[in-house]
């Protein structure tokens, strides 16, 4: 369910995205959003100088014409000699009603793997959990963001890909 805003708000955010984007507020929605960090920091093997990996993560979500949807998710731990990443690729429909867009996931594959405790390692099927955001895209120095607010509140701000 998503919580209640104020009429007038929800009639900006819908002003903004029917009439600044494009006449199709489905339009705006269109193309790869992206949000991620990497490390500034590498380490490298004192003995052999070869670069390790390092820290970082990636999230982005693709929205297509035919209403179907990516999302695609790493997350990458690096602590010594160890490695711990976990992956998910989620794919689906969506709907978009107003200015709320609604995920329906058809598959979720997930990995994670450790290279210092292998026995952990896994792949599996992954939860499909609907869900549903209010959207809002704005305009920051010349580049689109994409907001996704869930019920609970808690905004994710995905950058247009370039």
């Amino acid at each position: 369910m998503i919580n209640p805003i104020r009429p007038g708000a929800l009639a900006a955010t819908f002003f903004f995205l029917a009439s600044t984007l494009s006449a199709d507020p489905a339009s705006a929605l269109l193309g790869r959003w992206t949000d991620g960090h990497i490390s500034s920091i590498q380490y490298k093997n004192a003995y052999t100088g070869a670069p390790g990996p390092t820290n970082g993560r990636t999230f982005s979500y693709e929205f297509k014409p035919d209403g179907t949807y990516s999302f695609t998710g790493l997350m990458q731990s690096v602590m010594y000699n160890c490695t711990t990443a976990m992956f998910s690729n989620e794919t689906g429909t969506y709907t978009l009603e107003g200015n709320e867009v609604a995920l329906h996931p058809i598959s979720n594959p997930y990995s994670m793997t450790n290279n210092c405790a292998p026995s952990s390692n896994r792949k599996a099927p992954g939860k499909l959990i609907e869900r549903s955001y209010r959207v809002r895209v704005t305009s920051e120095s010349g580049r689109r963001y994409l907001e996704l607010q869930s019920a609970d509140g808690a905004i994710q701000k995905f950058g247009e890909s370039r």
